[in-house]
């Protein structure tokens, strides 16, 4: 009774293709969760940048409201018989008449209206106008500034122990 040589084979054969189907797998589930967790990093950021347009666009809405009653204030000035130092001195009185937050600013010949409207806590939106002489057809005004600015100042807490030599 020669028996020969029997083989033995485990009750499950785990082979190479079978492996391979499980590294996929893992592979798939991985980029899934990578994809997921990107979309909502995005999704979070064009949140809050969305926020932020929606906060800008209503500083300049209330920024064009004020440069309106600016300007209608300048224009309700009766220029008849004035020189310009008048009128200049009439409009900047209309002007403060019109909002209290109102700067003035005069240098030589030209005098500035300044008004800051909030945007958020940390920044606030800068309008300069440059009054004009209106006898020369320029109107009454000119936008010098219209711009961003930081309110908040950043302040370094304490330096960090990174490589310090002695």
């Amino acid at each position: 009774m020669s028996r020969g040589r029997e083989k033995n084979y485990p009750g499950y054969q785990v082979g190479t293709s079978f492996l391979l189907v499980i590294f996929v797998v893992m592979c798939l589930v991985l980029l899934g969760v990578l994809s997921l967790s990107g979309a909502l990093r995005d999704k979070g950021y064009g949140d809050r940048m969305a926020e932020k347009t929606s906060l800008y666009y209503a500083a300049v809405s209330e920024a064009q409201h004020r440069l309106g009653e600016i300007d209608r204030a300048i224009d309700g000035i009766d220029r008849q018989g004035k020189d310009y130092v008048e009128f200049l001195n009439d409009a900047v009185a209309a002007a403060a008449e019109t909002d209290s937050g109102i700067t003035v600013i005069q240098s030589g010949d030209t005098t500035v209206l300044a008004y800051e409207t909030a945007i958020t806590e940390s920044q606030n939106l800068c309008v300069e106008l440059e009054i004009l002489d209106p006898e020369k057809g320029e109107g009454n005004y000119k936008i010098v500034k219209w711009q961003e600015a930081s309110v908040s100042v950043w302040k370094e807490e304490e330096p960090l122990p990174v490589l310090l030599f002695e």
